[in-house]
């Protein structure tokens, strides 16, 4: 397990003073891939062999968002392995020692130079599996919406271009942008669960096209690209 505290500060808020889904989503990538440096499977021994570890869902439940000057307690470890997936899981505890947050993440093991998916027995080394620790929410496939089934009213429209500092090392968009994109189409919400499925990854210069839905407390958020669709999202308010 990894153990680690972060201050809240201005950079990590929006305009309401609220904590952004891309700074909780670079907290826990940043704790995630120094956990996985002490396990010896983090970026500079996967890269060294063509794999790196790709996000495939995320899913959050939150008693409270943190709020400026706060120092929160974040903890992950490894949590297991099933259908072709490395589940990690993680929580947050604030500065008296309450749980505020607590979320589960579904990673994959990917070929760089190929762009393909790897299976776990790929991996180099066997994964310790740590014990649960109270993480109750896990990441499920959002069903999208479509004419014979639609999802509420439609909320907000609008395009992304992918530009330079939206793409990573592993030459597609970094999955903490998906919570500005998201951030954009429905606003500021004080929210109690968020889930994100990234379905396909996007490239510089490609443009997505975001819409978002809405039905009494919850969003519904799509991105597709280049005839696919890259993600989509649920945010519970």
């Amino acid at each position: 397990m990894y153990t680690g505290k972060h201050k809240i500060t201005y950079y990590d808020l929006d305009l309401a003073g609220r904590v952004k889904l891309s700074a909780l989503l670079r907290m826990v990538h940043i704790a995630a891939d120094i956990n996985a440096n002490d396990l010896k499977i983090g970026f500079k021994e996967l890269s060294a062999i063509n794999m790196t570890f790709v996000l495939q869902r995320i899913a959050f439940g939150a008693a409270r968002i943190p709020a400026y000057g706060e120092t929160v307690e974040i903890r992950t470890w490894p949590s297991s392995v099933a259908r072709g997936t490395f589940i990690r899981k993680g929580d947050m505890y604030d500065e008296s020692g309450k749980k505020i947050m607590e979320w589960a993440s579904l990673w994959i093991l990917f070929n760089i130079s190929e762009r393909k998916i790897l299976k776990p027995s790929a991996l180099p080394l066997a994964l310790p599996e740590c014990e649960d620790h109270g993480v109750k929410i896990m990441p499920e496939k959002i069903i999208l919406p479509t004419k014979e089934n639609p999802f509420g009213a439609e909320f907000s429209a609008h395009t992304h271009t992918v530009r330079y500092a939206d793409v990573d090392t592993n030459q597609h968009m970094n999955n903490s942008i998906y919570g500005d994109l998201i951030g954009n189409a429905i606003g500021s919400q004080n929210w109690r669960e968020v889930q994100i499925n990234y379905l396909a990854e996007t490239r510089q210069c490609e443009e997505i096209s975001i819409t978002a839905y809405h039905s009494t407390d919850t969003f519904l958020i799509t991105g597709a690209a280049s005839n696919r669709t890259s993600f989509a999202a649920r945010v519970v308010v």
